[in-house]
């Protein structure tokens, strides 16, 4: 499977505050090692969305965002509670006030 590169991965003591940017060329790795090693496609995997909405996503298009979004997503009720885990796991991920 694809891996974080390493300066996304190695820290020491803390987590650094990443910017937007930095996350995203993180995702955007992940999602494209994913694709190009056809892991969801070989192995027919895809996290079924709940509630009856439709699937807009292929294999050619479904990958490690998408599996790790659905995963998170359909765990918790509200959006709230989720986000109060990843806070409770170091990662707050809430709106920073304006001043």
């Amino acid at each position: 499977r694809p891996r974080y590169p390493l300066s996304f991965t190695l820290f020491e003591d803390k987590y650094p505050e990443l910017s937007d940017e930095q996350v995203a060329e993180a995702m955007k790795v992940m999602d494209d090692g994913y694709l190009a090693q056809r892991y969801y496609a070989d192995q027919k995997i895809k996290i079924r969305i709940e509630s009856g909405r439709k699937d807009t996503f292929t294999f050619d298009d479904y990958s490690w965002t998408e599996h790790i979004s659905r995963k998170w997503g359909q765990w918790f009720q509200s959006p709230n509670e989720l986000l109060d885990e990843l806070k409770n796991q170091g990662f707050d991920l809430g709106k920073k006030d304006a001043g």
